[in-house]
Parts: C-alpha cells; structure tokens; sequence
C-alpha cells in the first residue's frame, strides 16, 4: 500500500492535470500531423519509431507523432472483435520463465498489429505503449469502461477497454487511439459492430479525466483523481452523444439515473461551447418528428420543410441563456415515463432513465 506522502503527491499532480488547462493546446500540430501521415512503416518498429520522433526535440511532439500515426495506419479490426478471436497471454511455468514469454508474446503481438495494420483496443494501446518506450517516454495502458449507448445507464459493465496514460513535463495525460481513429457503428439487435469508418477525433488526444469520464472510466484507483468519481458514479452518469461531447459539461441533475415522482420538475442545467437555437426533449411516450435539416451559412441548424402538420408536432423548450451556460426545466406528468432524451438543434446530445415512483 502506498503511504500517505506518496498518495497525496499523486493526487496532486492528477489534480492538476485533469483540472488545469491543457498547456499544450494551444500548439499547432498540423505540421507534426503532416509528417506523421507520410512515414512508412517498413518491417522495423525500432525504425518506424525513430523515423516519427527524430525530427523533434520536444515530448509532446514526439508523442503527437506516435500518435498520429497509429490513428491514420492501424485500422480497428472489428471482425476480431465480433469473433472474439483475440489472444491473450497465459502462463503456469516459473516467474523466470513466463516474464520471459510474457515479453516474446507481447512483442509477437505488436508486430501482428504493426503487419496487419488492424487491430482492437490492446493492439492500440500496446503499441502506442511499446512506440513510447523506444522514444524514452513513460506510458502505461489503462484498463477500464465504456459507455457507448443509453442502455447502459445504470447497469453494471463489463471492462471492455483500453486506452493510456503519458508522462510529458512530469505529468500524466489521457489519450485513447482507438476512438481517436474512427469507429464502428452497432447493431442494435446483435450487439456487433459494423463496418469500420477512419474519422480522426482530436476530442481523445490528452483528454482530461472529467471529459474522458463521460464515457470512459479505469478500473485502477490511481488514474482517478478525486474521491467523487467512482464506478458507481459513472456506470449511473448520462449517455453523451459523440458529435456533443466534447462541447457540452452537465452540471444538474449530476446523475444519469433520475428517481422522481409524478410532478416534479427537472432542473436541467449545462455549459455547451456553442450556440444553440432549439432545445427538444423525446421520451418513451413522446417523440418528436425526424425533420430534414440543412446548415446556413453561419452555421446555425434549421428546418428545411413547409409541412405545417409536421412542424406544429415539434414541442419546443423554453431555455435560459447566460453566456454558454444554458438553463431548462421540464416537468414529469406521466407515471410511465421511463428515458428522456435532449435534443440540440434538433440532434440528439444526451439521455437519461427515469423511475417515476
């Protein structure tokens, strides 16, 4: 067990980290990136790596360039996924002797990744591990769970995933490869991904942990930096969708999970980063029509229909503005109420289950 000085120091470099401002945002990348995208890999991680990581002096760039080059050449493998034919490494021989296949496998793993140019989560992640320490920088993979869906409000999940943390200028940062690269859409019926689609997410380069814990959360209590958050916490917290989550911060309700009874009022408040015109809200008992919808010049989403039975169907929020703090509230009137969903500019940005008592 870890001592008190040790702990306290740990949860002070974390609460700087994922509570400050990201000092590096502000860097320009797109030179980085440029040349990231154009190195070959050629039988060699050992070359691959020095290739990316030569041209700079700097951690941050260093891993900028890992970075990039593992979203835009390794494409997720979501047959293996839906097959579950990844292997995993055992062994029931000496200390000796499995650390040493340990690390034979480990490296047999990578170089499979690296040939392919496919993989799932832990080829994302070991490898970007694995690159990182050919350059002399510190990462680690990071276990945990996921939250891509409403129906995992409030259930109980399985880890499922995994991601890492960095060490730059002394401090550790989140960052995830694999959902940086693109994703695969789900079936809802089976529960398999489909067709992978390459579409880079700058949303999971060094993430802050109270953005990543929208919907990532670890398994291991150092990477989490404050007593309030804990699996309990985020297996009951909203499902954010990903075209919103990097904009919005929801401060009420605090829970995903919403026990309330006949009448009550719902106080909605959250920090969204850009303007919005309409606010909607659907539940099992109500939804709004799916409208066509196009964008103006200045970006602002509108209603392109002339159909006055359509458009009289769409019940619009009252909301309160103060900066990029918006305000609402909504008022339970059916017993059998049972998700409510919020829709911004017409799209939808979170959800939540209701028990009405």
């Amino acid at each position: 067990m870890l001592k008190f000085i040790p702990i306290f120091l740990f949860y002070l470099l974390f609460s700087y980290t994922a509570y400050c401002q990201n000092k590096f945002e502000k860097i320009d990348f797109s030179e980085v990136d440029k040349f990231a995208k154009s190195v070959k890999y050629k039988d060699d991680i050992f070359n691959l790596t020095h290739t990316l990581t030569t041209p700079y002096n700097t951690d941050i760039l260093k891993v900028r360039a890992i970075f990039i080059w593992i979203t835009d050449n390794i494409e997720y493998d979501y047959k293996m996924y839906n097959e579950g034919t990844q292997q995993n490494f055992s062994c029931t021989g000496k200390k000796d002797v499995c650390e040493t296949a340990k690390i034979a496998f480990e490296n047999d793993f990578i170089t499979t990744v690296l040939n392919k140019q496919k993989g799932i989560c832990s080829g994302y992640a070991r490898l970007f591990k694995k690159m990182c320490e050919i350059a002399n920088i510190k990462s680690e993979t990071v276990s945990g769970y996921t939250k891509k869906s409403a129906h995992q409000i409030g259930i109980s999940l399985s880890v499922s995933h995994d991601w890492n943390a960095v060490q730059i200028d002394s401090s550790y940062y989140f960052l995830d490869a694999t959902w940086a690269a693109g994703y695969c859409p789900i079936n809802d019926e089976t529960g398999k991904l489909k067709d992978y689609t390459k579409r880079y997410n700058n949303y999971y380069w060094l993430t802050p942990f109270y953005k990543l814990a929208q919907n990532h959360f670890p398994t291991n209590e150092k990477w989490i930096p404050e007593k309030k958050y804990n699996k309990e916490w985020f297996f009951n917290s909203p499902y954010y969708a990903q075209h919103a989550i990097e904009k919005i911060i929801l401060t009420n309700p605090t829970t995903g999970m919403l026990n309330k009874n006949k009448n009550d009022t719902i106080h909605f408040e959250f920090n969204y980063t850009d303007k919005i015109n309409t606010i909607l809200i659907n539940t099992n008992n109500y939804q709004n029509p799916t409208l066509p919808l196009y964008k103006t010049s200045n970006g602002e989403i509108k209603v392109r229909s002339n159909d006055s039975l359509l458009l009289k169907r769409i019940r619009y929020i009252p909301f309160i503005q103060k900066g990029n703090t918006y305000t609402f509230d909504y008022i339970v009137t059916e017993q059998t109420l049972s998700f409510l969903e919020i829709l911004l500019d017409y799209r939808v940005a979170m959800k939540f289950k209701i028990k009405v008592n």
